[in-house]
C-alpha cells in the first residue's frame, strides 16, 4: 500500500517529462539557437546546396525569356515559432557577396551577383501580425547587362528584423537563376553529311540533339551526329547558331569547342524558319579534308 503514492510520483514525473519535450518540438527549431522566435528564409522550391553547405540553394528556373521581359522571382521569408507573429514583423534585406564567395570557393562554383540593371530588390517587407510567412516578388530584368552564359545568384541576407531572433543558418540564401531563349530545346534533326575518304557519307535522320542556350538569340548543338555504318555517332564539332534580325543564322564555335566550323557553301542559306521553328544549317570542318554537313533541324519539345 505504501508503494502507490511512489508509483503515481513517479508517473506524473514521467508526464511532465513528456509534456517539457512537447513543448520543445516548435514547428520550426533553429539549430544552433534553440527553441525562439526565428526570422529566416523559408524554402522557395528544393534547397540544392551542397549537403555541406552553410547556407541554402534555391535554383528558380525563369523559364522562356526575351529581352527587356521582367519576370518575378519569389522570396519566401518566414517567422518560426510556437505561434504566429504577435506584431507587425520588419525584416530588412540586403546583399551577401562574400558569402556567395565563400561559397563559390568553398564548392569551385562560379556563381556571381548579376549586375544592377537585372534585379531591383526591396530593402524590406513585413510579415504581418497573426502570420507565419510573406513573399515577396523581386523583379528580374533581361537587360542588355544579362548574360546568359553566367552563372547568377542573388544571395540575400536578412539584416535586422524588428522582432524575433535571425536564423544563424537560414538568415542567408542564395537564390541562383537561369533562363532559356527562344530557341533552346530538343530538336528531331535531318540531314545529309559527306567526307572525302571515309565509308560514312550518306544522309541521316531522327536523332535528337539538344540546343542550349548560349546567348539572348544563340543555342550551341552538343554535338554533330552522323550515322557510321547504321550506328549513331557524334563529330568532336560543338557548333554554335545564332538567328540574326532576318532570321539568317551565323555558325560559329563554342570557346574550347573542339574542331571550329567553318561556312564552305556559300549558295545555301543559313536560316531560321520561325514558322515551322526549324534550323536550316550547313557547314563544315577540317580544311585539309573537309566535312561537309547540311541539317535540318525542327523543334520538338523544350527540355
Amino acid at each position: 500500500m505504501k508503494s502507490a503514492p511512489i508509483n503515481i510520483l513517479l508517473f506524473s514525473m514521467l508526464l511532465s517529462g513528456l509534456s517539457s519535450c512537447l513543448k520543445k518540438d516548435a514547428m520550426n527549431i533553429d539549430p544552433d539557437t534553440g527553441t525562439k522566435n526565428v526570422v529566416e528564409f523559408a524554402n522557395t522550391g528544393d534547397n540544392v546546396a551542397n549537403a555541406t553547405s552553410v547556407f541554402p540553394r534555391f535554383f528558380i528556373d525563369l523559364g522562356t525569356i526575351t529581352a527587356n521581359q521582367v519576370v518575378p522571382l519569389q522570396v519566401n521569408v518566414s517567422y518560426s515559432g510556437n505561434q504566429t507573429a504577435p506584431q507587425d514583423i520588419t525584416v530588412s534585406l540586403g546583399i551577401d557577396s562574400i558569402a556567395l564567395k565563400a561559397y563559390d570557393t568553398t564548392f569551385k562554383a562560379e556563381y556571381e551577383v548579376p549586375p544592377a540593371s537585372v534585379f531591383k530588390l526591396p530593402s524590406s517587407l513585413v510579415i504581418a501580425k497573426g502570420s507565419r510567412q510573406t513573399s515577396l516578388q523581386i523583379p528580374i530584368t533581361i537587360s542588355n547587362d544579362f548574360d546568359f552564359n553566367k552563372s547568377y545568384a542573388l544571395p540575400l541576407k536578412i539584416v535586422s528584423a524588428s522582432y524575433g531572433t535571425i536564423s544563424s543558418n537560414f538568415g542567408t540564401a542564395f537564390y541562383s537563376f537561369g533562363g532559356r531563349n527562344k530557341y533552346d530545346g530538343i530538336y528531331v534533326m535531318k540531314g545529309y553529311v559527306s567526307h572525302p575518304t571515309a565509308a560514312y557519307v550518306g544522309p541521316f535522320k531522327a536523332p535528337k540533339v539538344t540546343f542550349t542556350t548560349v546567348g539572348a538569340s544563340s543555342i550551341a548543338m552538343e554535338a554533330q551526329p552522323f550515322f557510321n555504318n547504321g550506328a549513331l555517332s557524334f563529330f568532336g564539332v560543338y557548333p554554335v547558331f545564332t538567328v540574326n534580325a532576318d532570321n539568317s543564322v551565323t555558325v560559329t564555335n563554342m570557346p574550347d569547342g573542339g574542331k571550329a566550323p567553318s561556312v564552305t557553301d556559300p549558295a545555301y542559306k543559313n536560316r531560321y524558319d520561325p514558322a515551322t521553328k526549324t534550323f536550316y544549317i550547313s557547314y563544315s570542318y577540317n580544311a585539309t579534308t573537309p566535312r561537309v554537313i547540311y541539317d535540318t533541324c525542327t523543334f520538338l519539345q523544350a527540355r
